[in-house]
């Protein structure tokens, strides 16, 4: 077996495990809903939004934030950017792991709406704090945010793709893009108050587990020497001399 194979395969092992390790934490989060100390930095977040949010500037944000996590949006970005992908890779991979993983997002994330929810108690509790223009039907299953694991879905597994073989600074620069548009979205989603901190948190959570499983199954497969940034200088260098 080669160096390169042996890299590979640690490179998927930790990806795994990453993915594993993100897993949990959402699973923790999920089980300690309902904790003090969950609710207890819910309502430290939720204040400081509140002590330094503009309510002329709320209704344009509201618009924005409403637009930009509608499904179809998503969805239609997701199968964009996933089929331009794939056609400059040469790869259909490139178009399964972008649609996939924001597929996977949005069934996991309704499903964990559906199994998780706040008590009364919990809502009681958060309502100590300045929350007194919500309904509790708004925060009772509101966990995880589908608009922070559709951004951390669609942006992570693009940066991916485009990463691949690339460069290390390279790579760093495109996933931090990736990660700036996700805590956008996520900012939006407090500022707003259409979630909770602990509900943006789970999304991310969860966006960030899909991720690393599609990054393992793109890193699974044997990479051409087109696909790396080698291949693409001398594909350049060719056009030119031709």
């Amino acid at each position: 077996m080669s160096d390169i194979d042996i890299t590979s395969r640690r490179q998927r092992f930790a990806l795994v495990l990453l993915a594993a390790g993100l897993f949990g934490a959402l699973a923790y989060m999920a089980a300690e809903i309902n904790s003090w100390w969950m609710t207890a930095l819910d309502t430290s977040v939720w204040n400081w939004f509140d002590a330094h949010r503009s309510h002329n500037r709320r209704g344009d944000s509201t618009g924005i934030f409403d637009y930009i996590g509608q499904p179809i949006h998503v969805a239609v970005a997701g199968l964009v950017s996933g089929t331009l992908l794939a056609v400059n890779a040469r790869s259909i991979m490139r178009l399964v792991a972008v649609t996939g993983s924001v597929g996977a997002g949005a069934v996991l994330e309704q499903a964990l709406k559906h199994i998780v929810e706040r008590t009364p108690e919990n809502l009681a509790q958060l309502r100590d704090g300045s929350m007194l223009d919500w309904s509790d039907l708004d925060y009772m299953n509101s966990f995880p945010s589908g608009h922070v694991t559709g951004a951390a879905t669609l942006f992570g597994t693009i940066a991916v793709c485009v990463g691949v073989g690339r460069k290390h600074a390279a790579k760093a620069v495109i996933s931090s893009v990736a990660a700036i548009g996700v805590l956008a979205v996520a900012w939006l989603a407090l500022y707003v108050r259409a979630h909770i901190f602990t509900d943006v948190i789970g999304g991310m959570l969860l966006g960030g587990a899909l991720v690393a499983l599609s990054a393992a199954a793109i890193t699974s497969r044997p990479q051409r020497r087109d696909d790396t940034e080698d291949g693409r200088q001398v594909r350049r260098t060719r056009s030119r001399t031709v």
